[in-house]
């Protein structure tokens, strides 16, 4: 009886709470939004009520369809977090929305949604929100399943962040990427990690084999516990998937920063670029900061501002977030690590955690469950997006159409 009493106090508590962004004060308003919400109501408190029980019982989130999506929803009420505050002058983003656009024909040859128009893929695919910017200002915009107010996990496109970061630092003179990472972490010398080039570590390739990381999620020293990690195979030299890469160089950014990753981000990125809402970003057992896996939660609309830090429109201001040196060292890519990418059909190259950097200086970062950040800088172009895999596991192929709209001569610039 004492436990259905908790239970039914702690889900009242739940309906009870506001959103977190819903918390800031005088975020934009826009009078009259043109973005699409397809009719989306939200989670009915039966849904809530199902939701929390089983996490109260014990269960967990990765079961995709509509449990994993309340997850990507609604973090803070599930996951420690702390809060990375928005810009004081949000980003005014202009709306003019194309029908070249929303009508643009999918790729018949999809796993799914194959020959439906822009618009009906986002509705009939498991796609939680979308959003495509050219030349600074918005020309889709649509929410089939999420609030365009709602804060949504990004996973690893957090990696991103911290790419960002550690170039940040390089263009201050304070980092050198071409120098060995026990360059900076002596506890690291005599590990798998000694000889390993911070550059290599940024297209993850640091050839480090898989780092337990409920160890390094409780350790009180975590450089400590990374300088267990064997070495798998020379760096370098092939692409392989590891969120150790994405911890060490968190560690590298606050060391070097003398702040923490989430007062980094704060500071020189999230408030530059104009953000509307502030973020959440995960936080470990040990108080470090999630930025490898769960990562931030952010809307759309301000991942979409960040993407626009790359771009033209992005960087006119005197002293823009992304240097050129930033935009040239992700293009200049490691030969090593090309790879033909069986979802695009084409070279790819990782690079400054970015898992696929095309020949033309497109690049793209995708996440666990269908989030996507899709960035043509030679065409002006941001393509931001948010989903989650259905119970089957099949998610959408928003990545796919995403370079399709950049080849497909809408974007191109007069």
């Amino acid at each position: 009886m004492k436990n259905i009493t908790g239970l039914l106090l702690l889900t009242l508590l739940f309906l009870a709470c506001k959103n977190e962004p819903k918390k800031d004060a005088d975020t934009l308003s826009t009078p009259s939004p043109k973005y699409e919400t397809y009719n989306y109501a939200g989670f009915t408190k039966e849904e809530i009520y199902g939701f929390h029980k089983r996490i109260f019982e014990g269960g967990n989130w990765t079961e995709y369809g509509d449990h994993e999506r309340y997850y990507y929803l609604n973090f803070s009420q599930i996951q420690k977090h702390s809060r990375i505050l928005r810009s004081d002058t949000p980003k005014i983003l202009e709306e003019t929305p194309r029908d070249d656009v929303k009508n643009f024909i999918t790729s018949t040859d999809l796993k799914k949604g194959g020959g439906l128009s822009l618009n009906d893929y986002v509705q009939q695919v498991e796609v939680n929100g979308l959003i495509i910017i050219h030349k600074g200002k918005i020309v889709f915009e649509g929410y089939p399943r999420m609030f365009p107010t709602d804060l949504h996990i990004n996973m690893v496109i957090t990696q991103v962040f911290v790419s960002t970061s550690i170039a940040i630092l390089e263009d201050r003179g304070l980092i050198d990427t071409s120098k060995p990472i026990d360059y900076y972490f002596d506890a690291l010398k005599n590990s798998g990690w000694e000889g390993v080039p911070v550059l290599d570590i940024l297209a993850m390739s640091s050839g480090i084999d898989r780092v337990p990381l409920e160890t390094y999620e409780v350790s009180f020293d975590p450089i400590m516990d990374l300088a267990t990690a064997k070495s798998a195979k020379p760096s370098g030299t092939e692409f392989q998937w590891s969120n150790a890469d994405a911890m060490v160089l968190t560690l590298l950014v606050e060391k070097i920063s003398g702040l923490t990753f989430r007062d980094f981000v704060e500071q020189e990125i999230w408030r530059k670029i104009g953000s509307e809402y502030s973020a959440l970003l995960g936080i470990n057992k040990n108080g470090s900061s999630i930025s490898y896996a769960d990562g931030m939660s952010t809307t759309l609309r301000d991942l979409a501002r960040f993407g626009l830090a790359f771009t033209p429109s992005g960087r006119k201001s005197a002293n823009p977030i992304i240097s050129d040196a930033h935009l040239s060292k992700i293009r200049n890519v490691n030969k090593n690590l090309k790879e033909t990418s069986r979802n695009f059909k084409e070279t790819i190259y990782s690079s400054y955690q970015w898992g696929a950097v095309f020949d033309d200086g497109d690049f793209y970062k995708g996440a666990h469950g269908g989030q996507g950040l899709y960035i043509s800088p030679s065409k002006d172009l941001v393509i931001a997006f948010f989903g989650t895999a259905n119970v089957d596991r099949e998610r959408s192929q928003l990545s796919v159409i995403s370079r399709q709209l950049s080849k497909s001569g809408l974007f191109d610039l007069e």
